[in-house]
């Protein structure tokens, strides 16, 4: 399965009150005291191959697809402190077995996200902590098709943008996803995977805006022998979206497409197409 958590908002509606420069609306900046937002994003991941050793795509033999919805609110303290909630629902369904999709509330609980240096307003973290109230979303009692990891959610993000002129600018995300395992998840043992984004946007006028995207997503954890080991595992995901503020200051359009185009022996060869909102509501 494949979340994409920043590339995740590609069909973006945007209601905005003091802000214009598309710049500005990055994960990396926190709002003023007062300020809200509001994103729910929608993404579908659908596959038919998967990488052997070799690295060459193989065919599976049916479809694979899993839909995820990430709903999160974000309210600002102050210009250093937001605080939140996220609510993450999953659906998946295969071309192969005789269930019907299935669905769970796959996560909920509570973030922070803060800057914690006043003179780098660009660079922040957000730490969230993400409840599984999900029945055997593995599938281990045979009773649905694979869902989630039956695990609590830690998830640690960092954020920093940086300006390269009135045109464009680079984005970067590093993030550690802690997966704490249930007694009755098949996986032994807790386990790490950690996410590497960038981003390149170009802003050719002032209501379009043309990026591009590529993550490189290790697991450093092996599956079958149930013991930790750094990169035993990875994919590498890159894709292209435009924006367009269809009503300036007031409405922002945006679409995304991704491709997995290489991965460790056993990870999936998909691909995404993700919708979203987004609401900021500012003083």
């Amino acid at each position: 399965m494949r979340i994409i958590l920043v590339a995740m908002a590609v069909f973006t509606v945007q209601l905005s009150f003091s802000q214009s420069n598309l710049q500005n609306y990055t994960p990396s900046i926190l709002f003023k005291k007062g300020d809200w937002e509001y994103k729910t994003f929608q993404n579908l991941y659908t596959q038919t191959k998967q990488f052997d050793a070799s690295g060459s795509k193989v065919d599976k033999g049916l479809r694979e697809t899993f839909f995820t919805s990430i709903n999160q609110f974000l309210y600002g303290i102050n210009g250093q402190i937001n605080v939140g909630v996220d609510v993450w629902i999953k659906s998946s369904n295969n071309s192969a077995d005789a269930f019907s999709p299935s669905t769970g509330l796959t996560g909920i609980g509570p973030k922070i996200k803060i800057a914690p240096f006043r003179d780098v307003p660009r660079l922040s973290f957000q730490s969230t902590f993400l409840i599984n109230t999900s029945d055997d979303p593995e599938g281990v009692n045979g009773s649905r098709y694979f869902l989630e990891w039956d695990a609590n959610l830690w998830l640690n993000q960092f954020f920093f943008d940086l300006p390269l002129n009135d045109k464009s600018q680079l984005f970067f995300q590093q993030a550690f996803w802690y997966r704490m395992t249930k007694n009755t998840s098949s996986v032994d043992n807790n386990f790490l995977e950690t996410q590497t984004s960038v981003f390149y946007s170009y802003f050719p006028t002032s209501r379009w805006t043309i990026y591009g995207m590529s993550e490189y997503f290790p697991r450093h954890y092996d599956l079958t022998n149930e013991n930790g080991e750094a990169f035993f595992s990875y994919f590498i995901q890159s894709g292209i979206g435009v924006k367009y503020q269809l009503v300036p200051n007031l409405i922002e359009l945006e679409t995304l497409y991704t491709n997995f185009w290489k991965g460790s022996e056993g990870e999936g060869a998909g691909e995404t197409i993700n919708l979203g909102i987004r609401v900021i509501r500012q003083k």
